[in-house]
C-alpha cells in the first residue's frame, strides 16, 4: 500500500532519531543539573571541586535548559507518531 500522508518515511525516521538524540541530551542537562543543585556553596556563591569553580545560579539554568530539550523531545517525538499515522499529515 503506498504511502498515504506524503512525507517519506526516511523524514520521520530522522525526525524519531533527532528526538531521541535530544531527549538524550535533555537526560544528561537534568542530571548534570541535579548534581550541581547539590553542591555545597561558600558565601560567595561558589564551589571548587578541584580542577572548576562552579557558580550558584548554574545548576539553576541548566535547569531551566533541560525542560526546554524536554519539551522540544516531546515535540519533536508526538510530531514523528502524527506523521506516522495514516490521515496525520500537518497540512
Amino acid at each position: 500500500m503506498p504511502n498515504q500522508n506524503h512525507r517519506p518515511r526516511w523524514l520521520r525516521a530522522l525526525l524519531g532519531v533527532v528526538a531521541v538524540l535530544t531527549a538524550l541530551a535533555a537526560a544528561w542537562t537534568s542530571w548534570q543539573a541535579w548534581v550541581l543543585l547539590r553542591l555545597p556553596y561558600n558565601e560567595q556563591g561558589r564551589h571548587f571541586d578541584g580542577l572548576v569553580v562552579h557558580h550558584e545560579g548554574t545548576g539553576e539554568v541548566l535547569a531551566g535548559v533541560a525542560v526546554g530539550l524536554w519539551l522540544l523531545a516531546a515535540g519533536g517525538l508526538a510530531l514523528a507518531r502524527r506523521w506516522r499515522r495514516p490521515g496525520g499529515s500537518l497540512s
